[in-house]
């Protein structure tokens, strides 16, 4: 067999953990042999050991591919020298992402089995809501966005997302999960940002926004 150069290596490693990932999300992974992450990556037992040293190797690796995806937006959010109507475009694909990639069960199985790769989450997850909290703050002081507490709208998103990305609740309401997305960001836009500033959004980047969560979806 030829020798795998380290970057190709690790796109294939990336590759490969992205295929396992909506399986370790939905469900955990403590309950998955290694035969069943190389059935998940279409792979047998023997090719997998070329990419993966062990099970725990292979779960870091979906890891950092669902931080990397959380943390896509964080120096749109963070740069100040853009609209905060765009900026908040990119919190929502973020707290999307953190609803589908952070999924209680994940959480529940890093934390018990790779403790200190929950540790590096929980740390990255501060570093997000801190961030968040400053985006929020500083759009009310700038009088573009109501005056409301960070924390709940911090809380609203979590909630009314991960409820949104259950494909019973769509199916009981009749929606597709780009038409909830739609409609839950024009809600929070409206309560959030105030009517002067509603014009300043711009419709396309949102719907581009949306396709773009669409596809990494479908990806995972």
């Amino acid at each position: 067999m030829r020798k795998i150069e380290p970057e190709e290596r690790q796109r294939m490693r990336q590759a490969y953990a992205k295929k396992i990932i909506k399986a370790v999300r939905t469900q955990g992974f403590q309950s998955l042999t290694i035969q069943d992450l190389a059935d998940l990556m279409n792979m047998s037992r023997a090719s997998l050991y070329n990419y993966f040293s062990s099970k725990e190797d292979i779960i870091t690796e979906a890891a950092e591919v669902c931080m990397a995806y959380i943390r896509e937006a964080d120096q749109t959010i963070s740069n100040e020298a853009l609209p905060y109507p765009i900026r908040l475009q990119k919190v929502f694909e973020q707290a999307v992402f953190s609803a589908i990639y952070a999924s209680d069960v994940f959480l529940h199985d890093l934390q018990t089995s790779c403790p200190l790769l929950f540790e590096t989450k929980t740390a990255s997850e501060k570093e997000r809501l801190a961030s968040l909290h400053s985006f929020y703050r500083g759009g009310m002081q700038k009088g573009i966005f109501h005056e409301l507490n960070p924390s709940i709208l911090i809380m609203q998103d979590e909630v009314v997302l991960r409820k949104m990305l259950s494909s019973s609740f769509l199916m009981e309401e009749g929606l597709s999960l780009k038409q909830a997305l739609y409609d839950y960001y024009e809600a929070k836009k409206v309560q959030l940002v105030r009517p002067e500033h509603l014009p300043d959004q711009d419709h396309s980047s949102l719907h581009e926004g949306i396709e773009r969560i669409l596809r990494k979806l479908a990806e995972t």
